[in-house]
């Protein structure tokens, strides 16, 4: 997943080989390898990164990165709203599998960075983002709700 943040969709390879790497492990027995195992799962995890369904994901994993993170130090307003863009591409994905995994390791994991990156620096409008980060990852409201420009 790291390799997508540097060249878009640059993990296919790594991805492929995590799958084959999941699909073997199913035969070990193990919790969470198996699609059996519930939604949760290091199976469900990467045939989600692999699908379709959210190849935008992966799109914006990069965008995020590159036009956003990338470019703070340069002009952090501009890579504020590149941030933005990509954050805000994510609806499409929410509105077609709300609440999926995949997203929600994403908050997870970038939850506290995202409250960070826009509670200082230049200010820009931030009420459309708050909103639309309540509505993609609700559980996290309390997060959200915290971000002070």
């Amino acid at each position: 997943l790291d390799q997508d943040s540097f060249s878009n969709l640059g993990g296919a390879k790594t991805l492929d080989q995590a799958q084959t790497i999941a699909n073997l492990a199913q035969a070990s027995g193990y919790k969470g390898w198996s699609q059996n195992d519930g939604t949760n799962t290091r199976y469900f995890l990467i045939n989600d990164l692999l699908s379709n369904t959210f190849g935008a994901f992966r799109e914006t994993m990069y965008d995020y990165n590159i036009n956003g993170i990338d470019m703070m130090e340069k002009n952090s307003k501009i890579a504020k709203e590149k941030i933005i863009e990509s954050l805000n591409s994510l609806k499409k994905i929410h509105s077609t599998r709300p609440n999926s995994f995949l997203m929600r390791v994403f908050f997870d994991t970038k939850g506290d960075e995202i409250v960070s990156l826009f509670s200082g620096g230049p200010k820009i409008e931030i009420t459309n983002l708050i909103d639309n980060l309540n509505r993609i990852s609700p559980l996290n409201n309390s997060k959200w709700n915290t971000i002070k420009n």
